[in-house]
Protein backbone atom coordinates (compact mmCIF):
# COMPACT_ATOMS: atom_id res chain seq x y z
CA UNK A 1 0.00 0.00 0.00
CA UNK A 2 2.41 2.49 0.95
CA UNK A 3 4.75 1.82 -2.57
CA UNK A 4 1.48 2.57 -4.14
CA UNK A 5 0.44 5.89 -2.33
CA UNK A 6 4.36 6.79 -3.18
CA UNK A 7 3.29 5.96 -6.59
CA UNK A 8 0.09 8.00 -6.87
CA UNK A 9 1.56 10.71 -5.19
CA UNK A 10 4.24 10.88 -8.08
CA UNK A 11 2.04 11.11 -10.63
CA UNK A 12 0.25 13.87 -8.74
CA UNK A 13 3.30 15.96 -8.98
CA UNK A 14 4.22 14.84 -12.20
CA UNK A 15 0.17 15.93 -12.90
CA UNK A 16 0.86 19.66 -11.17
CA UNK A 17 4.45 20.42 -13.47
CA UNK A 18 2.09 19.45 -16.55
CA UNK A 19 -0.97 21.46 -15.76
CA UNK A 20 1.50 24.28 -14.62
CA UNK A 21 3.26 24.08 -17.97
CA UNK A 22 -0.14 24.66 -19.59
CA UNK A 23 -1.21 27.36 -17.21
CA UNK A 24 2.09 29.16 -17.52
CA UNK A 25 2.37 29.14 -21.30
CA UNK A 26 -1.33 30.73 -21.10
CA UNK A 27 -0.76 33.32 -18.72
CA UNK A 28 2.51 33.65 -17.69
CA UNK A 29 3.85 33.14 -14.38
CA UNK A 30 3.14 36.07 -13.13
CA UNK A 31 -0.49 36.06 -13.72
CA UNK A 32 -0.97 32.17 -12.79
CA UNK A 33 -2.09 31.08 -9.43
CA UNK A 34 -2.32 28.08 -7.42
CA UNK A 35 -5.40 27.48 -7.65
CA UNK A 36 -5.15 27.38 -11.35
CA UNK A 37 -2.86 24.79 -11.77
CA UNK A 38 -4.62 22.76 -8.91
CA UNK A 39 -7.92 23.29 -11.01
CA UNK A 40 -5.89 22.23 -14.27
CA UNK A 41 -4.18 19.40 -12.59
CA UNK A 42 -7.72 18.45 -11.03
CA UNK A 43 -6.70 17.94 -8.12
CA UNK A 44 -7.26 20.57 -4.90
CA UNK A 45 -5.17 23.37 -3.86
CA UNK A 46 -4.26 21.50 -0.50
CA UNK A 47 -2.44 19.03 -3.30
CA UNK A 48 -0.21 21.83 -4.63
CA UNK A 49 0.88 22.76 -1.21
CA UNK A 50 1.93 19.09 -0.64
CA UNK A 51 4.60 18.75 -3.16
CA UNK A 52 5.37 22.76 -3.76
CA UNK A 53 5.74 25.54 -1.82
CA UNK A 54 5.26 28.53 -4.35
CA UNK A 55 5.42 29.21 -8.04
CA UNK A 56 9.21 29.68 -7.45
CA UNK A 57 9.44 25.80 -6.70
CA UNK A 58 7.10 24.75 -9.35
CA UNK A 59 9.32 26.53 -11.54
CA UNK A 60 12.36 25.20 -9.81
CA UNK A 61 10.83 21.31 -10.55
CA UNK A 62 10.03 22.19 -14.36
CA UNK A 63 13.35 23.18 -14.95
CA UNK A 64 15.24 19.99 -13.36
CA UNK A 65 12.36 17.66 -15.09
CA UNK A 66 13.71 19.28 -18.51
CA UNK A 67 17.35 19.49 -17.38
CA UNK A 68 18.14 16.32 -15.51
CA UNK A 69 18.44 14.22 -18.76
CA UNK A 70 21.61 16.46 -19.85
CA UNK A 71 22.96 17.03 -16.01
CA UNK A 72 24.73 13.65 -16.46
CA UNK A 73 26.78 14.36 -19.97
CA UNK A 74 27.45 18.21 -18.36
CA UNK A 75 29.16 15.95 -15.22
CA UNK A 76 31.34 13.44 -17.38
CA UNK A 77 31.83 16.89 -20.24
CA UNK A 78 33.81 19.12 -17.24
CA UNK A 79 35.83 15.66 -16.51
CA UNK A 80 36.74 14.56 -19.79
CA UNK A 81 40.09 14.43 -21.55
CA UNK A 82 38.55 16.27 -24.14
CA UNK A 83 36.31 18.96 -22.37
CA UNK A 84 36.47 21.72 -25.09
CA UNK A 85 34.88 19.02 -27.43
CA UNK A 86 32.47 17.74 -25.73
CA UNK A 87 31.22 20.88 -24.48
CA UNK A 88 30.75 21.70 -28.06
CA UNK A 89 28.92 18.63 -28.24
CA UNK A 90 26.64 19.59 -25.57
CA UNK A 91 25.89 22.92 -26.83
CA UNK A 92 24.70 21.40 -30.69
CA UNK A 93 22.46 18.53 -28.17
CA UNK A 94 21.07 21.86 -26.08
CA UNK A 95 20.35 23.82 -29.37
CA UNK A 96 18.45 20.74 -31.31
CA UNK A 97 16.56 19.84 -28.18
CA UNK A 98 15.44 23.04 -27.97
CA UNK A 99 13.97 22.22 -31.44
CA UNK A 100 12.79 18.70 -31.26
CA UNK A 101 11.64 18.48 -27.87
CA UNK A 102 8.27 19.95 -27.34
CA UNK A 103 8.38 20.05 -23.12
CA UNK A 104 12.24 21.52 -23.18
CA UNK A 105 10.61 23.86 -25.60
CA UNK A 106 7.53 24.85 -23.56
CA UNK A 107 9.74 25.36 -20.14
CA UNK A 108 12.45 27.32 -21.41
CA UNK A 109 9.97 29.49 -23.41
CA UNK A 110 8.05 30.39 -20.15
CA UNK A 111 11.40 30.83 -18.59
CA UNK A 112 12.35 33.37 -21.19
CA UNK A 113 9.17 35.15 -22.68
CA UNK A 114 6.07 34.42 -19.87
CA UNK A 115 8.54 35.20 -17.03
CA UNK A 116 7.22 38.90 -15.80
CA UNK A 117 7.31 37.37 -12.38
CA UNK A 118 10.51 38.09 -9.50
CA UNK A 119 10.13 33.95 -8.93
CA UNK A 120 11.26 33.71 -13.26
CA UNK A 121 13.41 36.15 -13.20
CA UNK A 122 15.69 35.32 -9.97
CA UNK A 123 15.83 31.83 -11.25
CA UNK A 124 16.89 32.95 -14.88
CA UNK A 125 19.84 34.80 -13.03
CA UNK A 126 20.78 32.04 -11.05
CA UNK A 127 20.71 29.66 -14.34
CA UNK A 128 22.93 32.40 -16.06
CA UNK A 129 25.66 32.52 -13.05
CA UNK A 130 25.70 28.71 -12.67
CA UNK A 131 26.01 28.74 -16.82
CA UNK A 132 29.10 31.36 -17.17
CA UNK A 133 30.39 29.03 -14.22
CA UNK A 134 30.72 25.91 -15.58
CA UNK A 135 31.82 27.42 -19.15
CA UNK A 136 34.31 29.32 -17.43
CA UNK A 137 36.03 26.16 -15.14
CA UNK A 138 36.32 23.82 -18.27
CA UNK A 139 38.07 26.92 -20.25
CA UNK A 140 40.31 27.05 -17.47
CA UNK A 141 41.79 23.44 -17.18
CA UNK A 142 45.65 24.24 -18.43
CA UNK A 143 45.32 22.38 -21.90
CA UNK A 144 42.13 24.26 -23.03
CA UNK A 145 43.16 27.85 -21.40
CA UNK A 146 46.40 27.42 -24.25
CA UNK A 147 44.10 27.15 -26.95
CA UNK A 148 42.32 30.36 -26.21
CA UNK A 149 42.84 33.40 -28.57
CA UNK A 150 45.63 35.28 -27.29
CA UNK A 151 44.57 38.02 -24.79
CA UNK A 152 41.20 36.07 -24.17
CA UNK A 153 40.81 34.53 -20.64
CA UNK A 154 38.87 31.57 -19.01
CA UNK A 155 36.57 33.84 -17.66
CA UNK A 156 35.58 35.77 -21.12
CA UNK A 157 35.39 32.91 -23.24
CA UNK A 158 32.77 31.49 -20.39
CA UNK A 159 31.10 34.44 -20.38
CA UNK A 160 31.04 34.53 -23.86
CA UNK A 161 29.56 31.28 -24.87
CA UNK A 162 27.11 31.67 -22.44
CA UNK A 163 25.78 34.66 -23.74
CA UNK A 164 25.56 33.26 -27.56
CA UNK A 165 23.56 29.99 -26.15
CA UNK A 166 21.51 32.24 -24.26
CA UNK A 167 21.10 35.00 -27.00
CA UNK A 168 20.26 31.55 -29.61
CA UNK A 169 17.70 30.22 -27.15
CA UNK A 170 16.23 33.58 -26.21
CA UNK A 171 15.77 35.02 -30.69
CA UNK A 172 14.82 31.40 -31.33
CA UNK A 173 12.21 30.86 -29.17
CA UNK A 174 10.27 34.03 -29.83
CA UNK A 175 10.67 32.84 -33.28
CA UNK A 176 11.07 29.43 -34.21
CA UNK A 177 10.41 29.56 -37.76
CA UNK A 178 12.69 31.80 -38.33
CA UNK A 179 15.67 29.01 -39.25
CA UNK A 180 15.90 25.24 -38.94
CA UNK A 181 17.78 25.34 -35.57
CA UNK A 182 18.27 21.64 -35.52
CA UNK A 183 20.17 21.49 -38.32
CA UNK A 184 21.87 24.45 -38.31
CA UNK A 185 22.91 24.05 -34.58
CA UNK A 186 26.44 22.57 -35.89
CA UNK A 187 27.86 25.20 -37.64
CA UNK A 188 26.47 28.42 -34.91
CA UNK A 189 28.31 26.32 -32.01
CA UNK A 190 31.12 25.45 -34.85
CA UNK A 191 31.49 29.44 -35.18
CA UNK A 192 30.98 30.28 -31.85
CA UNK A 193 33.92 28.54 -31.00
CA UNK A 194 36.48 28.98 -33.50
CA UNK A 195 36.23 33.07 -32.69
CA UNK A 196 36.95 31.74 -28.90
CA UNK A 197 40.62 29.86 -29.89
CA UNK A 198 43.61 30.76 -31.71
CA UNK A 199 45.37 29.75 -34.69
CA UNK A 200 46.42 25.97 -34.11
CA UNK A 201 50.03 25.51 -34.18
CA UNK A 202 51.90 24.51 -37.50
Amino acid sequence: MARKTKAEAEATRESLLDAAESVFMEKGVARASLEEIARTAGVTRGAVYWHFRNKQDILDAMLERVRAPLGEMLDEAAISQDSLTNLKHLCVIALSKLAEDEQYFRVYYILFHRNESDQALNKHRELAEEGIAFVTDIFRSPENAKKLRPGLSPELAGYLVHTQMLGLFFDWLAKPERLPLAEVAPILVETVFSGLLGEPEA
